[in-house]
């Protein structure tokens, strides 16, 4: 595996064995599995990605694309076909999607200095973002489209892509223009659940709501040619008294929710699609910025935090997939 700096959890019949640190070189990565104790008992090893496309600090080299050029195993093993998974899910957001900073130091609130300072990419779990979580509480397959800093439309600054979530979706690998994605391939999810505008909200003030509304028309559109008519499109929005990443108090958040509520409901109704639907999110008991047990790093939410968003999601998507017909 040519590694590019990376973390990943490497499970054995569901429990963490480890957390291994990849390399930017191609070498070899030795994992000594035990033999299970009842002889003939199937063994099931899963390596888990922790962290997203690029994502570093100012003291440190960011993550990069991973090659996994084979896996070798022990000649006596017999491999056995993975359990069958009915439902298949697909999530689109930022930073709070990726699971940045959630295994961090508490840090509620506007990131400053010393949080930009101390982050690290040992401290992103995707596998504990709230994604993963709902994914596993509702039983499905998933893939996780996410990119901390990337607003639809505008990245916030300090982003690492250098287009906005809009453009970036299609791509088959984040960091390479080429090859894109024309169409919905063999993996259908049964709902595409997006989160994302919190990146966006910075610039809301001085580029205006027209603007905005537009890209998310634009982003909507795009997400339904390539996915089909059949797929529903579930985009969560924030609430007024659970408070997300990055901001620093509740009437920050209440004008948060607002202008998201206001701007995504425009974009949906301008694409009149029957299978766009809406649904605010209203973890409870809320995340709140007097509970450091919340918070991971530069503001953003721990895995306890991510914990209380998916706990509010699981219902609201059984109640979408539950509602909808194919």
């Amino acid at each position: 595996m040519d590694g590019a700096k990376n973390y990943f959890n490497v499970l054995v019949n569901g429990c963490l064995l480890l957390v291994l640190k990849t390399y930017a070189d191609l070498r070899d990565y030795r994992l000594d599995i035990s033999q299970p104790r009842a002889a003939g008992s199937p063994v099931s090893v899963e390596v888990q990605k922790r962290t997203e496309a690029v994502i570093g600090s100012l003291f440190q080299k960011p993550t990069g694309l991973v090659v996994l050029h084979g896996i070798i195993a022990d000649s006596e093993l017999e491999e056995l076909p993975p359990d069958e998974v009915s439902r298949r899910l697909e999530f689109l957001g930022d930073s709070e999607t990726s699971g940045f900073g959630n295994q961090g130091p508490s840090q509620p609130g506007m990131p400053g200095l010393v949080s930009a300072l101390s982050m690290h990419a040992a401290h992103q779990d995707a596998n504990q973002a709230w994604p993963a979580l709902v994914a596993g509480a509702l039983k499905a397959d998933f893939h996780n489209i996410a990119w901390s800093g990337a607003g639809v439309v505008w990245n916030a600054p300090g982003c690492s892509a250098e287009v906005p979530f809009k453009d970036l979706y299609p791509r088959v690998l984040g960091t390479k223009v080429e090859p894109s994605i024309k169409k919905s391939g063999d993996w259908c999810p049964e709902a595409t659940v997006v989160y994302l505008g919190g990146n966006d909200w910075w610039s809301l003030s001085s580029r205006g709501d027209d603007a905005l509304i537009d890209g998310l028309r634009e982003f909507l559109t795009r997400l339904r040619a390539y996915r089909g008519p059949e797929v529903p499109i579930c985009i969560l929005l924030p609430s007024p008294t659970s408070v997300c990443a990055c901001i620093g108090s509740l009437p920050d958040q209440a004008s948060f929710a607002d202008d998201m509520s206001r701007c995504w409901r425009a974009a949906a109704q301008l694409v009149s699609d029957e299978k766009i639907f809406l649904d605010v999110i209203e973890p409870d008991p809320p995340c709140s910025l007097s509970n450091p047990g919340d918070w991971g790093q530069m503001g953003h939410w721990s895995v306890e935090g991510n914990r209380k968003w998916a706990a509010a999601v699981v219902p609201v998507l059984q109640a979408r997939l539950a509602s909808t017909t194919f």
